[in-house]
């Protein structure tokens, strides 16, 4: 099974966030909403751990449309995916609601944006492709190929600068707005 590496004490897929964020132009507003893990003791010995589920990673507003965005990146090939609550994968059933919820509202794209290390291709798909796509297979993860053949995803124009990534977010946002909401 894949361990996440942590590089100088962070997850690649915190670094993956702040590359997105560090992306992001100044005349696009951005806000991450608090997502901390929080605990209490029930004994001795043992701390009983929780986190708030936040609806989402981010969310990005261009002055036209809001984009609320949950962003996974896999060493792998494919994203595991929780179908029902008790399931364990990479993206919780929650996230698949609050994304949906979002998507309701006019002017309100909401997705995720995945990046699949293997390929160097990262993706905007929405979450109505991406529920969609799960309907038409028959198993708990996903991979760039059910991706490409089930929905129509944005491939995210992206430099390699030394270590990080800079993302081209502004096309990202044109692409997908022109496709249409």
């Amino acid at each position: 099974m894949y361990k996440e590496v942590k590089i100088i004490g962070k997850s690649i897929g915190k670094i993956f966030e702040n590359n997105f964020k560090a992306s992001i132009p100044d005349n696009i507003w951005y806000y991450r909403p608090p997502d901390s893990a929080q605990g209490f003791d029930i004994g001795a010995s043992s701390k009983l751990r929780f986190s708030q589920h936040s609806p989402c990673d981010c969310m990005l507003f261009n002055g036209t449309h809001l984009f609320c965005l949950e962003l996974k990146t896999v060493f792998g090939t494919s994203i595991s995916f929780e179908r029902e609550k008790d399931d364990k994968g990479v993206i919780h059933k929650y996230q698949f609601d609050s994304l949906s919820k979002f998507a309701k509202y006019k002017n309100v794209i909401s997705g995720f944006l995945l990046d699949f290390r293997k390929s160097d291709h990262t993706y905007f798909t929405k979450i109505d492709d991406v529920l969609n796509m799960i309907k038409c297979i028959d198993k708990k993860s996903f991979n760039e190929g059910d991706l490409l053949k089930h929905s129509s995803p944005t491939l995210i124009e992206k430099k390699k600068l030394k270590v990080n990534y800079k993302y081209n977010v502004a096309l990202m946002i044109e692409q997908v707005i022109k496709k249409g909401d």
